[in-house]
């Protein structure tokens, strides 16, 4: 065991994950960032309602939407360019050649760490979706989930103008759109190892 995935790391140690799944990983990370950052900003507000801390929720939405924005444009890019240049038909062959529980075996070394190791499962997903539908309709899929955060982001933006105005306190919204945001890396930037191993796979 280990063989295709050791090798994948070899390659992936001397050239680290290429882009454009390397900005669209990092900026999914900075959606749970962000969440974060709104979080503790709406929260001050509540404390110390000002002009100064109201400003601050609004400049975190703003950014928020923003950097989900370009996650999305990343998306639509390599959907465009990869249909192109028949890039999908040469990742279908190697997913159908990847061996899951090879490069799994080499993850685990240092991600199985929770009783539930979330990245490890989240990548048997993503290979065996890659697996059953095709490389494309897993990005598809992805861009439909990119479009969801972007929803429950705007869902979350409503709530927080309705509390300005009612002076009512909407914990609940904020809590489920924060876990949301926050689960957006243990899919998102594990996209970027799930895309690598492919990628690499014959180097």
């Amino acid at each position: 065991m280990g063989t295709q995935g050791d090798r994948i790391f070899e390659i992936t140690a001397e050239r680290g994950f290429p882009d454009p799944w390397l900005s669209f990983g990092d900026s999914l990370c900075d959606e749970a960032a962000l969440s974060t950052e709104l979080t503790r900003a709406i929260t001050k507000a509540r404390k110390e309602s000002a002009e100064e801390t109201h400003a601050e929720v609004a400049r975190v939405f703003q950014a928020k939407k923003a950097n989900l924005r370009r996650c999305a444009g990343i998306l639509d890019q390599v959907l465009s360019d990869y249909d192109a240049s028949g890039m999908w038909e040469v990742l279908d062959e190697r997913a159908g050649r990847l061996d899951v529980q090879d490069v799994l075996e080499t993850w685990g070394r240092t991600q199985a760490l929770h009783p539930f190791p979330v990245v490890l499962r989240s990548l048997e997903f993503n290979w065996g979706y890659m697996k059953e539908h095709g490389v494309r309709a897993f990005y598809e899929m992805t861009r439909g989930y990119v479009s969801r955060l972007q929803e429950n982001t705007e869902r979350w933006h409503v709530a927080w103008q309705g509390e300005v105005q009612t002076g009512i306190v909407d914990r609940i919204t904020s809590i489920e759109a924060d876990l949301a945001s926050i689960e957006a890396p243990m899919h998102c930037d594990v996209c970027k190892k799930t895309i690598t191993a492919l990628l690499y796979l014959d180097e």
